[in-house]
């Protein structure tokens, strides 16, 4: 069963900064096998003060998020940065609502650097978040062979690879996939030919490696739903190309990378990216309709490789 994307979160959208900051404070912490108990003394807080933080449950103080940032090794330039991405103290969405100025708080929209540090920190959001729903016009990570792997982060092929295998800092190594993370990923039809001229064989597998996944899929679609996105109808979502709305703690993000990952809560404009998910999951194939289309894009690229 193909799941849709939920109805909104009842709770006031947290600044997308604060949230990636968050999980990338954790990812840190605990990549340092380092407790909370020993991040809180470096602050003088309490360790629930520091989980909080970390879930972005409550607002971290630009001097604690310096400091820890520096407890973990993270350079004075990068921290600054960081630093200065978070809301004001004392910063409230809601007054800005009400006071009608525009359909985007001023901290809604969070573009970070290009650098390999905000590159892991878009990895960690994707693979630990409780539920993801993409649209992909790649084979994402996470569900490439070794060969198609390759392929994808030839940079002939793509100039900016979401996953690339050199250059990560050592932290985002220790972070797996979610166990139980529940994701949707909608794949555009263009990936049924995408290559197979000049790597059939390399194609061939992928795809056949993608029917066995969805061959695969539990009943309940409590975990892994692919499905491929038809071209025949024109969907807002291809207008916007390779986005994801995820689940992190609670709080909902659209997220987005190409030169720069940008995260997005709460606004006009993320509201418009779910429900064109929304859309494109209720419009996608049905599993047996997406299984046949795989196999049968894998045999037809093999029987032209073997001619």
């Amino acid at each position: 069963m193909l799941h849709a994307v939920p109805s909104p979160l009842a709770e006031v959208p947290q600044a997308p900064a604060r949230i990636v900051t968050g999980l990338y404070l954790r990812c840190l912490r605990e990549a340092q096998h380092m407790g909370l108990e020993h991040a809180a003394r470096a602050v003088r807080v309490s360790a629930s003060n520091v989980s909080q933080w970390e879930r972005a449950e409550s607002p971290i103080r630009p001097d604690a998020l310096g400091t820890l940032l520096r407890l973990y090794g993270v350079a004075d330039e990068h921290a600054s940065f960081l630093v200065g991405s978070l809301p004001p103290q004392g910063y409230d969405r809601r007054e800005y609502e009400e006071r009608g100025e525009g359909r985007r708080a001023p901290h809604d929209c969070w573009l970070d650097v290009a650098c390999d540090e905000a590159t892991a920190r878009h990895i960690a959001v994707m693979r630990l978040a409780s539920e993801v729903v993409q649209y992909c016009l790649l084979v994402p990570a996470g569900l490439r062979t070794q060969a198609y792997q390759q392929v994808v982060l030839d940079p002939g092929v793509c100039v900016d690879p979401d996953e690339p295998v050199l250059g990560l800092p050592s932290w985002v190594h220790d972070v797996d996939w979610a166990e139980r993370q529940r994701r949707t990923v909608l794949l555009d039809e263009t990936v049924l030919t995408r290559g197979s001229c000049d790597r059939p064989a390399t194609v061939a597998g992928q795809l056949r490696y993608l029917a066995d996944l969805v061959s695969r899929e539990s009943s309940d679609g409590q975990s892994l739903t692919i499905r491929i996105l038809p071209t025949k109808r024109v969907l807002f979502i291809n207008s916007v190309g390779a986005t994801a709305e995820v689940f992190l703690h609670g709080h909902r993000m659209v997220v987005t990378a190409g030169l720069f990952p940008c995260y997005e809560t709460g606004s006009g404009a993320a509201r418009v990216i779910s429900a064109g998910l929304h859309e494109a999951v209720g419009a996608a194939w049905s599993r047996d309709a997406t299984y046949e289309a795989l196999v049968s894009a894998a045999e037809g690229v093999e029987r032209r490789n073997a001619s």
